[in-house]
């Protein structure tokens, strides 16, 4: 029995030891690369041998989120996958495995890497660790080595015209210790460049994530001599275009200071002696204009030139400001002209003498009224027409005369010469008569001068009538021409400037 059960176990233990010699004989990935990878074989600091040529690297750039901490802010976050590819002849196997490519996450300190430095970028947000890498080392000794990159980057905008600019941010990558006879970087796979092009597109990520964070177009490029801060080293150079959420800044920022500065222009349609609601409407109005403004400019980026909000934030406080004051110059006038013992005192105001003034001269409605617009307008027509009047005058006596003289003899000549030219003296005076005549009807047609110093509560209110005019028209000139200058051309240029 007990030599039963040894020759069972001596069976299991030959078949075991069997199974197992098949199941090494295929070596894994481990045991290939500590063979390729020995010390006496393989030296990880010396650049893999390109038969007097450069090491040609292949990059390609993948991105995978975009973010800002803010709208207003020029600091960008970005994340991508960076694949290198290159030959390390020092890496062919010879014998034939199962597998296209050897796993060599767990050896990656023990190869050659290319020293890849990012220039112009801001910081590392995290540092680079093996959970966030990838390295594959296929037969014919290609090396493919992928990472995880997260740069904040510093990015440059044109402050001048925010919200409308669209910040521009760049990096490149370059080599540390490589000169370009040495090691040469070229765009790759999606981000190839094509022959004819000057730049090439990053890929972007299916999944791509953005916040706050606007790509309007990327751009990838080969630096030129600009670029060479260093020397002449192999560079490549990556262009984010990006832009800010103009409807959050239309919803936050310019509605509402439509809306405030609008509400200002009402009291104009109020009663002079309304004070209590035009006081209200006008304080209320510049208060919560002030609340607004302060607290959204609090977020914005401190620059010393003058920007895009600044001009707006001025111009709707005037306006705002503007109504107000024309309350109080509303107000103070009416009760100046109802007092009788203020009159007495000094008869003549300045701001009512003004306002007449204009008044007349702007008046169109009463064309016979010297002095005013409509006035001069109608007399510079009736002198005109008195001017062609005459002209046809004189053209009719000269074809008169010479009609005269080929027909008659020269006395008949003479008399019919002398009745035209008293004819063409009567028609002067006729038509300077007739002239006289016209302005002495303008003169006697026109309105009296009124006396000195009398003025009226009709008169003052006519500030109100011209303020619900002039303040909305010049306002509504003043944001047409906003939105057209810095939305559409400098908002356009800034996008487009740099390609």
């Amino acid at each position: 029995m007990n030599l039963i059960i040894l020759l069972v176990a001596t069976l299991q233990f030959i078949i075991c030891d069997v199974q197992a010699s098949d199941y090494s004989s295929e070596p894994n990935d481990k045991e290939v690369l500590d063979i390729l990878l020995h010390n006496k074989r393989y030296d990880f600091r010396i650049k893999p041998p390109s038969s007097g040529a450069p090491l040609r690297v292949n990059i390609s750039v993948v991105l995978l989120s975009l973010s800002s901490p803010d709208e207003s802010s020029l600091h960008y976050e970005v994340e991508f996958l960076m694949h290198q590819k290159w030959v390390d002849p020092r890496l062919i196997q010879n014998n034939q495995s199962s597998y296209s490519f050897l796993n060599g996450l767990h050896h990656h300190k023990d190869i050659w890497k290319p020293d890849i430095y990012f220039i112009k970028h801001g910081t590392f947000k995290e540092n680079l660790t093996p959970s966030n890498i990838a390295l594959r080392v296929f037969v014919n000794g290609t090396v493919l080595y992928s990472m995880r990159r997260h740069l904040v980057l510093n990015c440059e905008g044109d402050l001048h015209i925010f919200p409308f600019d669209s910040p521009m941010c760049t990096f490149s990558i370059e080599s540390v210790s490589f000169t370009s006879d040495q090691m040469e970087f070229h765009w790759a796979g999606p981000n190839r460049i094509a022959a004819d092009e000057d730049s090439g597109n990053i890929a972007l990520s299916p999944v791509l994530k953005r916040h706050n964070a606007y790509l309007v177009h990327n751009e990838t490029y080969y630096c030129d001599h600009n670029d060479e801060w260093r020397g002449d080293y192999s560079c490549l150079k990556v262009r984010l275009h990006f832009t800010r959420d103009k409807a959050f800044y239309v919803t936050t920022v310019f509605i509402p200071g439509i809306i405030l500065v609008s509400s200002s222009f009402l009291t104009f349609w109020f009663e002079w002696n309304a004070v209590p609601a035009r006081t209200m409407l006008g304080v209320t109005t510049m208060l919560n204009f002030f609340t607004t403004s302060n607290g959204f400019r609090s977020n914005l980026p401190v620059v010393s030139n003058l920007t895009a909000m600044n001009t707006w934030d001025a111009v709707c406080m005037f306006f705002i400001y503007t109504s107000f004051l024309e309350f109080v110059v509303m107000n103070y006038l009416a009760r100046w002209v109802q007092d009788p013992e203020e009159q007495k005192k000094k008869k003549d105001n300045p701001i009512l003498d003004s306002l007449q003034l204009v008044t007349t001269t702007l008046d169109l409605s009463h064309p016979n009224k010297s002095g005013t617009l409509g006035g001069q307008l109608h007399s510079l027509g009736g002198n005109l027409e008195n001017r062609f009047k005459g002209v046809r005058q004189i053209g009719g006596d000269i074809l008169g005369k010479k009609g005269s003289i080929k027909e008659g003899d020269g006395e008949n000549g003479s008399q019919l010469d002398g009745h035209h030219g008293h004819t063409r003296k009567s028609g002067d005076e006729i038509v300077s008569g007739s002239t006289l005549t016209h302005q002495n009807s303008q003169s006697s047609e026109g309105d009296k001068p009124e006396p000195k110093g009398s003025y009226s509560l009709t008169q003052v209110k006519k500030i109100d009538m011209y303020s619900r005019r002039i303040f909305p028209c010049i306002y509504a000139c003043f944001v047409i021409y906003f939105f057209v200058r810095y939305a559409q051309i400098e908002g356009a240029m800034s996008i487009y400037g740099e390609e």
